[in-house]
Protein backbone atom coordinates (compact mmCIF):
# COMPACT_ATOMS: atom_id res chain seq x y z
CA UNK A 1 0.00 0.00 0.00
CA UNK A 2 2.83 2.43 0.89
CA UNK A 3 4.57 1.70 -2.38
CA UNK A 4 1.35 2.27 -4.33
CA UNK A 5 0.81 5.54 -2.44
CA UNK A 6 4.38 6.60 -3.19
CA UNK A 7 3.99 5.77 -6.90
CA UNK A 8 0.68 7.65 -7.02
CA UNK A 9 2.23 10.76 -5.40
CA UNK A 10 5.16 10.61 -7.82
CA UNK A 11 2.83 10.41 -10.87
CA UNK A 12 0.64 13.23 -9.54
CA UNK A 13 3.63 15.51 -8.94
CA UNK A 14 5.00 14.63 -12.38
CA UNK A 15 1.71 15.58 -14.04
CA UNK A 16 1.53 18.83 -12.06
CA UNK A 17 5.10 19.67 -13.05
CA UNK A 18 4.48 19.03 -16.75
CA UNK A 19 1.21 20.98 -16.68
CA UNK A 20 2.92 23.95 -15.05
CA UNK A 21 5.73 23.81 -17.61
CA UNK A 22 3.24 23.74 -20.46
CA UNK A 23 1.33 26.81 -19.29
CA UNK A 24 4.51 28.75 -18.55
CA UNK A 25 5.77 27.93 -22.04
CA UNK A 26 2.41 28.89 -23.52
CA UNK A 27 2.50 32.28 -21.77
CA UNK A 28 6.04 32.80 -22.99
CA UNK A 29 5.03 32.13 -26.58
CA UNK A 30 1.94 34.34 -26.31
CA UNK A 31 4.06 37.33 -25.30
CA UNK A 32 7.04 36.42 -27.42
CA UNK A 33 7.73 37.81 -30.90
CA UNK A 34 6.71 34.58 -32.65
CA UNK A 35 3.11 35.76 -32.99
CA UNK A 36 2.19 35.94 -36.65
CA UNK A 37 -0.48 38.36 -37.85
CA UNK A 38 -2.33 37.80 -41.09
CA UNK A 39 -5.42 39.81 -41.97
CA UNK A 40 -6.68 36.70 -43.70
CA UNK A 41 -10.47 36.94 -43.69
CA UNK A 42 -9.92 39.24 -46.65
CA UNK A 43 -7.21 37.16 -48.33
CA UNK A 44 -8.55 34.28 -50.39
CA UNK A 45 -7.59 30.74 -49.50
CA UNK A 46 -6.26 31.41 -45.99
CA UNK A 47 -7.60 30.73 -42.52
CA UNK A 48 -10.34 33.00 -41.20
CA UNK A 49 -8.27 33.66 -38.07
CA UNK A 50 -6.03 36.74 -37.96
CA UNK A 51 -3.55 35.61 -35.31
CA UNK A 52 -1.62 32.36 -35.11
CA UNK A 53 0.17 31.28 -31.93
CA UNK A 54 2.82 28.67 -32.72
CA UNK A 55 4.03 26.21 -30.07
CA UNK A 56 5.80 22.84 -30.54
CA UNK A 57 4.81 22.85 -34.20
CA UNK A 58 1.13 23.43 -33.35
CA UNK A 59 -0.88 26.46 -34.40
CA UNK A 60 -3.51 27.62 -31.91
CA UNK A 61 -6.41 29.77 -33.14
CA UNK A 62 -9.67 30.83 -31.53
CA UNK A 63 -12.79 32.86 -32.20
CA UNK A 64 -15.23 34.21 -29.59
CA UNK A 65 -17.97 36.80 -29.99
CA UNK A 66 -21.01 38.48 -28.48
CA UNK A 67 -23.82 40.04 -30.48
CA UNK A 68 -26.55 42.59 -29.72
CA UNK A 69 -29.42 42.04 -32.15
CA UNK A 70 -32.79 43.37 -33.15
CA UNK A 71 -35.04 40.73 -34.76
CA UNK A 72 -38.59 40.04 -35.95
CA UNK A 73 -39.16 43.41 -37.61
CA UNK A 74 -39.92 44.65 -41.10
CA UNK A 75 -37.51 47.38 -42.30
CA UNK A 76 -37.35 49.34 -39.00
CA UNK A 77 -34.96 47.72 -36.43
CA UNK A 78 -36.34 49.91 -33.62
CA UNK A 79 -39.55 47.88 -33.80
CA UNK A 80 -37.79 44.55 -33.31
CA UNK A 81 -37.14 42.31 -30.33
CA UNK A 82 -33.71 42.77 -28.74
CA UNK A 83 -31.41 40.04 -27.51
CA UNK A 84 -27.81 39.33 -26.58
CA UNK A 85 -26.41 36.14 -28.04
CA UNK A 86 -23.21 34.29 -28.92
CA UNK A 87 -22.37 32.47 -32.16
CA UNK A 88 -18.69 31.57 -32.08
CA UNK A 89 -16.86 29.97 -29.16
CA UNK A 90 -14.31 27.94 -31.07
CA UNK A 91 -10.74 26.89 -30.31
CA UNK A 92 -8.69 25.48 -33.20
CA UNK A 93 -5.48 23.46 -32.98
CA UNK A 94 -3.59 22.44 -36.10
CA UNK A 95 -0.23 21.23 -37.35
CA UNK A 96 0.38 21.79 -41.06
CA UNK A 97 4.06 22.46 -41.59
CA UNK A 98 5.60 22.15 -45.05
CA UNK A 99 8.38 19.95 -43.64
CA UNK A 100 6.02 17.38 -42.13
CA UNK A 101 4.00 15.08 -44.39
CA UNK A 102 1.50 14.38 -41.61
CA UNK A 103 -1.02 17.07 -40.67
CA UNK A 104 -3.82 17.63 -38.19
CA UNK A 105 -6.59 20.21 -37.63
CA UNK A 106 -9.40 20.28 -35.07
CA UNK A 107 -11.90 22.51 -33.32
CA UNK A 108 -11.68 21.26 -29.75
CA UNK A 109 -14.54 22.96 -27.83
CA UNK A 110 -17.61 22.12 -29.93
CA UNK A 111 -15.74 19.50 -32.03
CA UNK A 112 -17.40 20.78 -35.18
CA UNK A 113 -14.58 19.17 -37.17
CA UNK A 114 -11.30 17.32 -36.76
CA UNK A 115 -9.10 16.13 -39.60
CA UNK A 116 -5.83 14.24 -39.78
CA UNK A 117 -3.98 12.97 -42.80
CA UNK A 118 -0.87 12.54 -44.87
CA UNK A 119 0.52 14.61 -47.73
CA UNK A 120 2.44 13.27 -50.73
CA UNK A 121 3.96 15.09 -53.68
CA UNK A 122 0.86 14.97 -55.93
CA UNK A 123 -1.99 14.07 -53.57
CA UNK A 124 -3.10 14.01 -49.95
CA UNK A 125 -5.47 11.95 -47.81
CA UNK A 126 -7.38 13.11 -44.75
CA UNK A 127 -9.82 11.40 -42.40
CA UNK A 128 -11.94 12.28 -39.39
CA UNK A 129 -14.89 14.61 -39.12
CA UNK A 130 -13.91 16.35 -42.34
CA UNK A 131 -15.15 19.63 -43.80
CA UNK A 132 -17.25 18.79 -46.86
CA UNK A 133 -15.48 20.12 -50.01
CA UNK A 134 -18.60 21.65 -51.59
CA UNK A 135 -18.44 25.23 -52.86
CA UNK A 136 -15.67 27.78 -52.62
CA UNK A 137 -12.84 27.97 -50.09
CA UNK A 138 -12.69 28.62 -47.20
CA UNK A 139 -15.10 25.89 -46.16
CA UNK A 140 -16.23 27.20 -42.77
CA UNK A 141 -19.04 29.38 -44.08
CA UNK A 142 -21.23 29.33 -47.18
CA UNK A 143 -23.09 32.30 -48.67
CA UNK A 144 -26.15 30.56 -50.11
CA UNK A 145 -29.31 32.65 -50.20
CA UNK A 146 -27.43 35.86 -49.43
CA UNK A 147 -26.72 34.82 -45.82
CA UNK A 148 -23.62 33.42 -44.20
CA UNK A 149 -22.52 31.64 -41.04
CA UNK A 150 -25.30 30.71 -38.62
CA UNK A 151 -27.84 32.70 -40.65
CA UNK A 152 -27.45 30.50 -43.74
CA UNK A 153 -30.02 27.63 -43.85
CA UNK A 154 -29.35 25.90 -47.17
CA UNK A 155 -26.62 23.58 -45.84
CA UNK A 156 -25.31 23.17 -42.25
CA UNK A 157 -23.45 26.32 -41.14
CA UNK A 158 -20.24 24.27 -40.70
CA UNK A 159 -20.79 21.29 -42.97
CA UNK A 160 -18.67 18.43 -41.66
CA UNK A 161 -19.14 14.66 -41.46
CA UNK A 162 -17.17 11.56 -40.52
CA UNK A 163 -15.36 10.24 -43.56
CA UNK A 164 -12.35 10.75 -45.80
CA UNK A 165 -11.15 13.06 -48.58
CA UNK A 166 -8.73 12.29 -51.41
CA UNK A 167 -7.21 15.50 -52.80
CA UNK A 168 -5.19 15.28 -56.00
CA UNK A 169 -2.95 18.08 -57.26
CA UNK A 170 -3.36 17.71 -61.00
CA UNK A 171 -1.51 20.83 -62.15
CA UNK A 172 0.30 23.60 -60.32
CA UNK A 173 2.37 26.32 -61.98
CA UNK A 174 3.16 29.91 -61.07
CA UNK A 175 -0.30 31.07 -62.20
CA UNK A 176 -2.40 27.96 -62.85
CA UNK A 177 -3.83 25.56 -60.26
CA UNK A 178 -5.95 22.50 -61.01
CA UNK A 179 -6.97 20.15 -58.19
CA UNK A 180 -9.73 17.70 -57.33
CA UNK A 181 -11.37 16.56 -54.07
CA UNK A 182 -13.13 13.20 -53.97
CA UNK A 183 -14.76 12.22 -50.66
CA UNK A 184 -16.85 9.57 -48.95
CA UNK A 185 -18.67 10.64 -45.77
CA UNK A 186 -21.71 9.86 -43.63
CA UNK A 187 -24.85 10.86 -45.52
CA UNK A 188 -28.31 11.92 -44.32
CA UNK A 189 -31.27 9.55 -44.17
CA UNK A 190 -34.86 10.67 -44.66
CA UNK A 191 -38.49 9.91 -45.42
CA UNK A 192 -39.35 9.98 -49.16
CA UNK A 193 -42.87 11.11 -48.26
CA UNK A 194 -41.59 14.28 -46.60
CA UNK A 195 -39.59 17.26 -47.89
CA UNK A 196 -35.87 16.47 -47.59
CA UNK A 197 -33.02 18.86 -46.74
CA UNK A 198 -29.31 18.40 -46.08
CA UNK A 199 -28.94 17.41 -42.43
CA UNK A 200 -26.61 15.52 -40.10
CA UNK A 201 -25.39 12.26 -41.59
CA UNK A 202 -26.36 8.80 -40.41
CA UNK A 203 -23.63 6.31 -39.34
CA UNK A 204 -25.33 3.63 -41.45
CA UNK A 205 -25.53 5.70 -44.64
CA UNK A 206 -22.86 7.03 -46.99
CA UNK A 207 -22.58 9.94 -49.39
CA UNK A 208 -20.00 10.50 -52.12
CA UNK A 209 -18.95 13.77 -53.65
CA UNK A 210 -16.43 15.52 -55.84
CA UNK A 211 -15.18 19.07 -56.31
CA UNK A 212 -12.84 20.32 -59.01
CA UNK A 213 -10.97 23.58 -58.56
CA UNK A 214 -9.41 25.61 -61.37
CA UNK A 215 -7.44 28.73 -60.56
CA UNK A 216 -5.68 31.24 -62.77
CA UNK A 217 -3.82 34.06 -61.09
CA UNK A 218 -6.39 35.75 -58.80
CA UNK A 219 -9.40 34.00 -60.36
CA UNK A 220 -10.75 30.64 -59.16
CA UNK A 221 -13.70 28.53 -60.34
CA UNK A 222 -15.23 25.51 -58.59
CA UNK A 223 -17.61 22.77 -59.74
CA UNK A 224 -19.13 20.59 -57.00
CA UNK A 225 -21.30 17.47 -56.79
CA UNK A 226 -22.73 15.38 -53.94
CA UNK A 227 -24.88 12.23 -54.05
CA UNK A 228 -26.58 10.13 -51.37
CA UNK A 229 -29.25 7.41 -51.39
CA UNK A 230 -31.20 8.80 -48.44
CA UNK A 231 -33.82 6.01 -48.47
CA UNK A 232 -34.13 2.71 -50.36
CA UNK A 233 -34.60 3.54 -54.07
CA UNK A 234 -34.63 7.30 -53.38
CA UNK A 235 -31.70 9.58 -54.23
CA UNK A 236 -30.56 13.10 -53.43
CA UNK A 237 -28.13 14.83 -55.79
CA UNK A 238 -26.63 18.24 -55.06
CA UNK A 239 -24.57 20.20 -57.55
CA UNK A 240 -23.32 23.73 -57.98
CA UNK A 241 -20.62 26.12 -59.16
CA UNK A 242 -18.72 29.01 -57.62
CA UNK A 243 -16.49 31.80 -58.91
CA UNK A 244 -14.03 33.84 -56.85
CA UNK A 245 -12.16 36.97 -57.83
CA UNK A 246 -9.64 37.75 -55.06
CA UNK A 247 -8.60 41.26 -54.07
CA UNK A 248 -6.86 42.89 -57.04
CA UNK A 249 -8.29 40.60 -59.74
CA UNK A 250 -9.38 43.83 -61.43
CA UNK A 251 -6.09 45.75 -61.79
CA UNK A 252 -7.54 49.23 -61.17
CA UNK A 253 -9.69 48.01 -58.21
CA UNK A 254 -7.08 46.67 -55.77
CA UNK A 255 -9.50 46.81 -52.81
CA UNK A 256 -12.36 44.94 -54.50
CA UNK A 257 -13.15 41.21 -54.31
CA UNK A 258 -16.05 39.22 -55.70
CA UNK A 259 -17.69 35.85 -55.05
CA UNK A 260 -20.72 34.35 -56.74
CA UNK A 261 -22.28 30.92 -57.01
CA UNK A 262 -25.32 28.69 -56.98
CA UNK A 263 -26.40 25.24 -55.83
CA UNK A 264 -29.23 22.80 -56.57
CA UNK A 265 -30.46 19.99 -54.34
CA UNK A 266 -32.43 17.55 -56.51
CA UNK A 267 -34.54 15.10 -54.51
CA UNK A 268 -36.40 12.03 -55.77
CA UNK A 269 -39.43 11.58 -53.53
CA UNK A 270 -42.50 9.36 -53.41
CA UNK A 271 -44.48 10.11 -56.58
CA UNK A 272 -47.77 9.57 -54.75
CA UNK A 273 -47.03 12.28 -52.17
CA UNK A 274 -44.25 14.88 -52.60
CA UNK A 275 -42.90 13.71 -55.99
CA UNK A 276 -39.53 14.79 -57.45
CA UNK A 277 -38.51 18.35 -56.52
CA UNK A 278 -35.49 20.58 -56.06
CA UNK A 279 -34.15 23.27 -53.74
CA UNK A 280 -32.14 26.15 -55.17
CA UNK A 281 -29.94 28.95 -53.80
CA UNK A 282 -27.53 31.52 -55.20
CA UNK A 283 -25.44 34.46 -54.02
CA UNK A 284 -23.35 37.41 -55.10
CA UNK A 285 -20.86 38.74 -52.53
CA UNK A 286 -18.79 41.91 -52.76
CA UNK A 287 -16.05 42.87 -50.28
CA UNK A 288 -14.34 46.25 -50.41
CA UNK A 289 -11.45 47.52 -48.28
CA UNK A 290 -11.93 51.03 -46.95
CA UNK A 291 -9.49 53.33 -45.12
CA UNK A 292 -8.97 53.16 -41.34
CA UNK A 293 -9.18 49.33 -41.10
CA UNK A 294 -12.77 49.34 -42.34
CA UNK A 295 -14.33 46.81 -44.73
CA UNK A 296 -17.67 46.94 -46.49
CA UNK A 297 -19.49 43.74 -47.40
CA UNK A 298 -22.62 43.29 -49.48
CA UNK A 299 -24.27 39.93 -50.18
CA UNK A 300 -27.41 39.38 -52.19
CA UNK A 301 -29.01 36.01 -52.84
CA UNK A 302 -32.13 33.90 -53.19
CA UNK A 303 -33.19 30.62 -51.63
CA UNK A 304 -36.23 28.59 -52.69
CA UNK A 305 -37.50 25.17 -51.54
CA UNK A 306 -39.69 22.46 -53.10
CA UNK A 307 -39.69 23.53 -56.75
CA UNK A 308 -41.09 21.35 -59.52
CA UNK A 309 -40.27 23.48 -62.57
CA UNK A 310 -36.71 24.25 -63.66
CA UNK A 311 -34.63 26.28 -63.68
CA UNK A 312 -35.15 28.45 -60.59
CA UNK A 313 -38.47 29.25 -58.92
CA UNK A 314 -41.85 27.53 -58.86
CA UNK A 315 -44.46 30.09 -57.80
CA UNK A 316 -47.04 27.35 -57.16
CA UNK A 317 -45.22 26.32 -53.96
CA UNK A 318 -44.12 29.73 -52.68
CA UNK A 319 -44.14 30.19 -48.91
CA UNK A 320 -42.02 31.73 -46.12
CA UNK A 321 -39.17 29.30 -46.92
CA UNK A 322 -38.62 31.07 -50.26
CA UNK A 323 -36.70 34.28 -49.66
CA UNK A 324 -34.53 36.96 -51.22
CA UNK A 325 -31.95 38.54 -48.90
CA UNK A 326 -30.05 41.85 -49.00
CA UNK A 327 -27.13 41.69 -46.57
CA UNK A 328 -25.10 44.82 -45.68
CA UNK A 329 -22.18 44.88 -43.23
CA UNK A 330 -19.55 47.41 -42.15
CA UNK A 331 -16.59 45.75 -40.41
CA UNK A 332 -13.76 47.24 -38.38
CA UNK A 333 -10.58 45.28 -37.62
CA UNK A 334 -7.81 46.19 -35.23
CA UNK A 335 -5.29 43.49 -34.34
CA UNK A 336 -7.20 40.53 -32.93
CA UNK A 337 -10.39 42.56 -32.39
CA UNK A 338 -13.31 42.86 -34.79
CA UNK A 339 -16.56 44.80 -34.62
CA UNK A 340 -19.38 44.67 -37.14
CA UNK A 341 -22.67 46.38 -37.88
CA UNK A 342 -24.93 44.26 -40.08
CA UNK A 343 -28.38 44.85 -41.53
CA UNK A 344 -30.34 42.16 -43.41
CA UNK A 345 -33.54 42.77 -45.34
CA UNK A 346 -35.42 39.65 -46.46
CA UNK A 347 -38.34 39.30 -48.87
CA UNK A 348 -40.30 36.03 -48.63
CA UNK A 349 -42.78 34.28 -50.89
CA UNK A 350 -45.23 34.88 -48.03
CA UNK A 351 -43.89 37.90 -46.15
CA UNK A 352 -43.03 37.50 -42.47
CA UNK A 353 -41.24 39.74 -39.98
CA UNK A 354 -37.74 38.27 -39.99
CA UNK A 355 -35.41 41.12 -40.94
CA UNK A 356 -32.58 41.60 -38.46
CA UNK A 357 -29.84 44.01 -37.42
CA UNK A 358 -26.72 42.97 -35.55
CA UNK A 359 -23.91 44.72 -33.69
CA UNK A 360 -21.19 42.13 -33.13
CA UNK A 361 -17.92 42.21 -31.21
CA UNK A 362 -15.40 39.39 -31.52
CA UNK A 363 -11.88 38.33 -30.70
CA UNK A 364 -9.95 36.17 -33.18
CA UNK A 365 -6.50 34.80 -32.51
Amino acid sequence: MRKEKKDYDFELNYIKSKTKTFFLALLFFIFDSHIIYADSEYQEGKSESILNIKYLGLIINAKFDVSLESREFNINPLEGKYLLTNYHHFLFISRRTTEDNFFFSAEVIERVFYEFGVRFSTFSLKFGKVLIPFGADPLFHHNYGGLTGFDQKFVPFIWSELGGVFNSHILKTEKILLSNDFYVVNGPSGDPEKIMTISTGSPSNFAVGDRIKLGYSLLTAYASGYWVRYAPRYDLFMWGADFVGAYGFIPFLKNFSLKLGFAYINVFGNRQTVGNYYHYANYLRIDYKLPFNLFFRFIIGARTFQNYRYPFYDTRTKDENDEFAFNFALIYRRGIFLSQIQYVKKLEGKEIKDDFMRILFSVEF
